[in-house]
C-alpha cells in the first residue's frame, strides 16, 4: 500500500495521499511538508462527513472531485473489504493535471484495495514525509477543519469552504466528470464505449475533456448531449468513423 500512496505522491502537484475507512481512520498516508499524520487526520474526518452525505444519496458513487481555494480533493470510493469500506484520498494544489492524476489515481485505488484484501487494512496507520515542495498557503477564510493547535511547528494549510464544490460520477469509469444524473452518467459510459472503437482506451480522456469544454461550470446532463457527440467526433479522423460514431452515440440516448 506504502508504495501506491508513494506513486501519487510522485504525480505533480499531489501533496498528500492516504487512505480512509469508513469512520475517517487513517489507514495509510503519505504526505508533503506538513502533511504528517496529524494533519491527515484532520482533513480525513471532514472527507468522512462528506462521503457519509454523498453515500446517503448516492450509494454507487465512484469518484468525487472537490475543489477549494488554491486546490483540489479527489476521492475514490474502494468499497468494502471484509466487511468496512475504504476510501482513496488525494489533496493537491492547483498546478495537478487533471487527467494524469485521474489515471494515477485508479490504477492505486485497485492495488490499494488488493493490499487491503490481503491484510492491509489491519495493519497500523503510516505515516511518511516526501517533502520538498511546500503545500499551498494557509487560508484565513471559514474552515472545513478546525485550525491547528496553537504551538505546533511551521504553518498548515487549511482547506477554505468558501468555493468549495463537489462533483461526482455514478459509475461511468470517469473519475472527474460531472453528470447531473445516473441515467446521464450511465450513458456517457456508453458513449465512452462506441468513441474507444476509433480512438482506443483515450475515450474516456477524451469525453472528459469534452465534457470540461461544453458544461465548464454546470454537471453535465443530457440536453447538452448533441453538443457533446459534435466535439468527440472532432477526435476521429477517419470521416466514415465520425459518422457512423456520432449515429451510434445519439441512438443511445435513453
Amino acid at each position: 500500500m506504502e508504495t501506491s500512496l508513494q506513486s501519487l505522491l510522485e504525480q505533480g502537484g499531489v501533496n498528500a495521499a492516504m487512505v480512509l475507512d469508513g469512520s475517517g481512520k487513517l489507514v495509510g498516508q503519505r504526505g508533503r511538508a506538513v502533511y504528517d499524520r496529524a494533519l491527515c487526520e484532520q482533513v480525513g474526518g471532514a472527507l468522512a462527513r462528506a462521503v457519509d452525505s454523498i453515500q446517503l444519496q448516492h450509494d454507487d458513487w465512484e469518484a468525487v472531485t472537490a475543489h477549494f481555494a488554491d486546490g483540489t480533493i479527489l476521492l475514490r470510493n474502494l468499497g468494502a473489504v471484509a466487511g468496512a469500506s475504504y476510501v482513496l484520498a488525494v489533496v493537491a494544489d492547483a498546478t495537478l493535471n487533471p487527467a494524469f492524476a485521474a489515471v494515477a489515481l485508479r490504477v492505486a485505488a485497485n492495488k490499494v484495495k488488493k493490499a487491503l484484501e490481503g491484510g492491509g487494512g489491519s495493519r497500523p496507520s503510516m505515516t511518511g514525509s516526501a517533502a520538498t515542495t511546500a503545500p499551498a498557503p494557509a487560508h484565513t477564510s471559514s474552515q472545513v477543519l478546525p485550525p491547528p493547535a496553537s504551538g505546533g511547528g511551521g504553518s498548515r494549510p487549511v482547506l477554505a469552504s468558501s468555493g468549495l464544490s463537489w462533483s461526482r460520477t455514478f459509475g461511468s469509469g470517469m473519475s472527474t466528470v460531472m453528470a447531473a444524473d445516473p441515467a446521464t452518467s450511465a450513458w456517457l459510459g456508453k458513449v465512452a464505449r462506441e468513441l474507444a472503437r476509433s480512438v482506443g482506451p483515450m475515450a474516456k480522456l477524451f469525453i472528459e475533456e469534452s465534457i470540461r469544454r461544453v458544461s465548464p461550470e454546470t454537471p453535465f446532463g443530457m440536453g447538452q448531449s448533441k453538443v457533446l457527440v459534435d466535439d468527440l467526433a472532432q477526435q476521429i479522423e477517419d470521416p466514415a468513423d465520425r459518422a457512423a460514431f456520432t449515429k451510434a452515440a445519439l441512438a443511445l440516448k435513453p
